[in-house]
């Protein structure tokens, strides 16, 4: 019986720090991107602007490691979502990479998009 028992605590324990790591990967990645998204709206030169989409990219492909459950089951799935993600990043990196940053401001502002869409899909409080 003893044993039965510590065996159900440890289980609960673990489940209880792993849905806590869950929880602070999301959070974490969400903030990078963030951070970086405004970054790259303040970028002046190429270089800052390429590296804030970096770390957004990273942010990005960290997150989609977590399948969402979203509360409406006609909601876009969070795999679909981080795919629209990534790829308005490509292709604002593309625009950065040709030497048009203002262009690829403009275009950034579809990243915040699909932001502000999947918070308020998957971020239910």
């Amino acid at each position: 019986m003893i044993k039965k028992t510590f065996t159900t605590v440890m289980l609960s324990a673990a489940l209880s720090f792993s849905s806590l790591s869950f929880a602070g990967t999301l959070e974490q990645n969400m903030m990078t991107l963030g951070k970086n998204f405004k970054m790259f709206n303040k970028a002046d030169n190429q270089n800052d602007a390429l590296k804030a989409l970096d770390n957004m990219k990273a942010a990005a492909l960290d997150a989609k490691k977590l399948k969402l459950k979203a509360h409406n089951a006609k909601a876009p799935s969070s795999d679909a979502l981080y795919d629209q993600l990534l790829a308005e990043i490509d292709k604002t990196r593309l625009l950065v990479q040709a030497g048009q940053l203002e262009q690829a401001k403009a275009e950034g502002k579809k990243i915040a998009a699909i932001k502000d869409r999947g918070h308020a899909v998957y971020n239910q409080h």
